[in-house]
């Protein structure tokens, strides 16, 4: 998440919480308002001078909440100022109160405390310093005034700056939880986009289902990181009489007809949650087995290998239809012990499988003519009862002394 982004974020939350200041003031004043019709009108405890400053003031903080709540969270109004000219506003009439009440020593006094809590929903550590200065400023201002009245006892020094001291490391104290909280949600954001990237990366090779999978495994990054030998079982397909088509198109023709092709495969391939390893000119080599574990990884192989052809019947039906060349696929698959990680240079690195067994699997795949899936010993084996194969043999392979046993797959049993 860009800074823009996460600042338009945080603006966004101060306002949301900028409203709820709004709607909690105007909740507070109209409690304190009741509560002193009560106290004056039905309980007669307070004096009429005192209840008339204590009207006139709440009135003029209520019209205060009144025009703020409108502009805010009806108007819709709010810029980043207006946090601490509402905190400024706040302290300043809970000071006026105070002092016209003569209420230095009463429950007016902690009320200090909660407009510093409060300021805790603009999510800004300034903000909430602000309001515990502000707070310590007044409450200084009900110090300084309770001097020289004779109804009222003057609070100590000691007493003042002690809660001055309070105030001011409530302040700081929110404000540090603030700061906590909004580094958390950086973190989270931070640590969202970095999952998304990664995802995204993974899903060049896998689809989204395994990619989360792999992602949320606890040894992702150990599978992500440095290579690992492991068993697989390797695919490989490659289009029949490919240089000698591509030699007579038009390359943006080509270029097309390769990208629906290729896009067909591919989802095949993720239906089975194999792994792109890569595209080679026209061929396609996928892995089953890794990164994640597939206990199954030969049958998935296989019947991957089966339902591309079925598929590129299809792709075939419609570009017929359209008057379009269509393509014949051999495939291969073998099965066997691989190298598997991720290879290249500091500015670039790409998954891979290496070995013998990937080797074998594209010299497999040389031999099967278009239309069929060719399987070594090691793939039948291990899908025995699953899958019909017909026995072609042994035949003779470049690179390797030894000619070794060929499938072709038939069909699946039941």
């Amino acid at each position: 998440m860009t800074k823009e982004k996460l600042d338009l974020f945080f603006s966004a939350e101060e306002k949301s919480g900028e409203r709820k200041i709004n709607r909690l003031r105007l909740s507070f004043l109209g409690v304190f308002f009741a509560n002193e019709l009560l106290n004056y009108h039905a309980l007669g405890v307070v004096e009429y001078r005192l209840h008339l400053r204590a009207v006139w003031t709440m009135l003029a903080w209520g019209l205060y909440g009144a025009a703020a709540w409108y502009a805010v969270n009806r108007a819709g109004l709010y810029a980043r100022w207006m946090k601490y000219l509402s905190a400024a506003a706040d302290a300043l009439f809970l000071t006026l109160t105070i002092i016209l009440v003569e209420g230095n020593n009463g429950p007016l006094v902690p009320l200090y405390f909660v407009l510093i809590a409060v300021s805790a929903l603009r999510y800004s550590f300034k903000a909430i310093l602000a309001s515990a200065v502000l707070s310590a400023l007044g409450y200084a201002a009900v110090w300084r005034w309770s001097f020289g009245n004779p109804n009222l006892v003057p609070i100590s020094s000691y007493a003042a700056v002690i809660n001055m001291l309070i105030l001011a490391l409530a302040g700081v104290l929110a404000g540090y939880v603030a700061r906590k909280m909004r580094l958390l949600v950086l973190k989270f954001a931070d640590s969202q986009v970095r999952r998304e990237l990664a995802e995204s990366a993974l899903s060049r090779y896998v689809s989204h289902q395994v990619a989360r999978k792999i992602l949320e495994s606890p040894e992702s990054e150990a599978l992500l990181g440095e290579g690992r030998r492991t068993h697989a079982a390797v695919l490989i397909s490659d289009i029949r009489g490919f240089t000698a088509m591509s030699d007579g198109m038009d390359p943006a023709e080509l270029v097309k007809l390769l990208n629906a092709y290729f896009g067909r495969m591919v989802d095949v391939v993720f239906r089975h949650d194999g792994t792109l390893d890569k595209f080679v000119g026209d061929a396609l080599i996928v892995v089953f087995n890794d990164p994640l574990s597939q206990p199954d990884a030969e049958r998935r192989a296989v019947a991957c290998a089966a339902e591309m052809q079925k598929e590129l019947e299809a792709f075939n039906a419609a570009q017929r239809a359209a008057g379009g060349r269509t393509l014949g696929v051999g495939i291969g698959v073998h099965c066997g012990p691989v190298v598997a990680g991720n290879v290249g240079s500091a500015t670039r690195m790409d998954y891979t499988v290496m070995g013998d067994t990937v080797n074998f699997a594209s010299r497999l795949q040389g031999k099967a003519p278009a239309g069929a899936v060719y399987v070594s010993a090691a793939v039948k084996g291990a899908t025995a009862g699953q899958y019909s194969y017909e026995e072609l043999g042994k035949m003779e392979f470049k690179g390797y002394s030894e000619p070794a046993a060929v499938y072709r797959l038939a069909g699946a049993a039941g």
